[in-house]
């Protein structure tokens, strides 16, 4: 009914509500959306995200920029030329306006809460993020950013988040031992040493990883500047294949080099689940060498060079790695196939899958899906078209009416 105010930072506060359609409730609405308004004391771009786990790499913003229009945007990176507009399609916001005046830049919009392979704004808790530029140029924020989490249904009880030290933040510095990662179980490498020889990862029956590291001379690869990485995927059969770079283990937000038979190997962004927001990389981002996908005697051979340390993309490191894996069923580049996440220490060549989050549920879901839409729906529709045959009463409209709810 009312606007909540949230304090996001001295001098910037976040006013919203939720607009609940008639004959909905808030708690499972369909087509609820959400005014937000945010306020700033001083003259600068403003921004609030709405995230899964947190994190800036692979959320999605509204982002507004005094004498333009706030817009929807994938987050990508850290470096500004990854801060990526979202599809026209997909520029759903309503009443979106900011504006500079009496010292405070005000910046208003209204987004539907639920929309097809974006992140959903929940009556309850969220993961959010704000940030603010020092002008109204869109630059890097520096310091000028946080998580939290808000819960939309209690009246606005928000807590800040403490900060995720992110090694590819250019604003932050990280302590050697900050990071934990997993034991390793396995050892594909044999015991080779991965800078002189290729080393083998088998992914999954069918599709094998061949990597090697290339030091300069005078350089550790554990410090190493200007390392780059040989690696070779072979596929049994003709499609595309894909090695993805993670912070996280998940897609979203990560980065791959996708080869294509008869066509591109090249850097993209991903940013979401649909074609349409695996993105291709900028111009200046597409620093691979030696790079090649082709089909021969049954088999898909992507290679690639591809520097360790690039600005603003995941780095590989001499040590532990999140990986992504996936392939698709043919040359045209459309959902996979299959796909897994793996962690790989490039100094031992230990690999270990990682199991992916409810995975119970992801099939359940799967075969909820399949039953409502492959079998209940469509005899609901024949129940109504040949509701002649059937004996009279209303019967035909109990079926279509049971089977569609």
């Amino acid at each position: 009914v009312n606007f909540c105010e949230n304090d996001l930072a001295s001098g910037f506060l976040q006013k919203y509500k939720i607009n609940v359609p008639e004959g909905q409730n808030a708690a499972n609405c369909e087509g609820c959306s959400i005014t937000m308004e945010l306020i700033f004391e001083g003259e600068a771009w403003l921004s609030i995200a709405f995230s899964e786990d947190g994190k800036m790499i692979g959320s999605e913003a509204v982002i507004g920029i005094p004498g333009s229009i706030p817009q929807k945007y994938m987050l990508g990176g850290y470096d500004v030329s990854v801060i990526q507009l979202m599809p026209e399609e997909q520029q759903t916001l309503t009443d979106a306006s900011i504006t500079a005046t009496n010292g405070q830049t005000i910046m208003k919009f209204t987004k539907l809460m639920s929309e097809p392979g974006e992140i959903e704004i929940v009556y309850g808790e969220n993961r959010f993020l704000w940030a603010h530029g020092n002008d109204a140029t869109l630059a890097h924020h520096g310091n000028n950013r946080a998580a939290f989490s808000l819960d939309l249904a209690a009246a606005g009880a928000a807590v800040a988040e403490e900060e995720v030290t992110d090694p590819t933040d250019p604003s932050v510095e990280v302590e050697e031992d900050s990071v934990n990662v997993p034991d390793a179980i396995q050892d594909p490498s044999g015991g080779q040493d991965c800078t002189v020889n290729f080393c083998d990862n088998e992914l999954t029956t069918g599709f094998l990883q061949k990597y090697r590291i290339n030091v300069p001379d005078g350089q550790a690869p554990e410090t190493c500047d200007g390392c780059t990485i040989d690696m070779e995927l072979i596929y049994d059969g003709e499609a595309w294949v894909s090695i993805g770079f993670s912070l996280n283990g998940r897609m979203i937000g990560s980065e791959a080099v996708i080869g294509i038979p008869g066509s591109t190997t090249l850097k993209y962004n991903l940013n979401g689940y649909t074609d349409n927001l695996v993105q291709p990389m900028p111009q200046e981002q597409q620093t691979l060498t030696d790079a090649s996908t082709v089909f021969q005697n049954g088999q898909t051979i992507m290679k690639f060079t591809k520097i360790m340390k690039e600005p603003g993309e995941v780095e590989i490191l001499f040590g532990d790695n999140d990986f992504l894996w996936a392939h698709g069923s043919a040359p045209a580049l459309t959902y996979h196939a299959s796909r897994s996440a793996f962690v790989l220490n490039l100094s031992s060549g230990a690999a270990q899958e990682v199991t992916a989050p409810n995975k119970g549920l992801w099939l359940a879901h799967g075969v909820i899906l399949f039953l409502a839409w492959g079998v209940f729906v469509p005899f609901a529709v024949q129940a109504s078209l040949l509701r002649k045959l059937l004996p009279e009463g209303g019967i035909w409209f109990q079926i279509h009416r049971g089977l569609n709810t």
